[in-house]
């Protein structure tokens, strides 16, 4: 059996035992670790959103960049459909023009072979209601110069008035 004495004794003679389980500077670590941990999260969130709003910028400013170069084509190539359009009603009128022109001729072209038609079918017998002047002479013992060789082309003329 054992005295009460006998404890006290026990007990002096023993250094105190200490609890068992982890020490109780590693429960401190843990919430430093868990608060540093968490303050990187947040760190890392705010970049993030940062980076976020950095792309999303740059992204706008390539958005504007990519809109200037088309609306610099679309300038380009309406002018260069305005030159074009310029061109073509230059042809169009050019054309126009030229339509113009062949009905002029071929009208030109009908009275003529009516005038030739009608010198065809008049008699040669008809007196000639406007007689041609006589032609001067080039002066004894010379020819008088034929139509073509005068310069004038062959043309018929009236006699020009004397002048007194």
């Amino acid at each position: 059996m054992v005295s009460i004495t006998d404890r006290d004794d026990d007990g002096a003679g023993r250094p105190p035992q200490a609890p068992l389980g982890p020490p109780v500077w590693t429960g401190w670590l843990q919430i430093g670790l868990s608060t540093m941990l968490a303050v990187l999260f947040l760190v890392i969130l705010s970049k993030t959103q940062e980076q976020n709003q950095r792309l999303m910028r740059i992204e706008q400013r390539l958005q504007g960049l990519e809109n200037s170069r088309a609306l610099d084509r679309t300038s380009v190539l309406e002018e260069q459909q305005r030159a074009m359009v310029g061109r073509l009603q230059t042809l169009e009128s050019g054309a126009q023009r030229l339509e113009a022109l062949e009905r002029q001729q071929e009208q030109w072209r009908s009275a003529l072979a009516d005038m030739q038609g009608r010198a065809v079918r008049r008699p040669q017998t008809d007196p000639d209601l406007f007689p041609a002047a006589p032609l001067p002479s080039a002066g004894p013992g010379r020819p008088s110069p034929s139509p073509s060789d005068r310069g004038d082309g062959g043309v018929l003329r009236p006699p020009t008035p004397a002048s007194p």
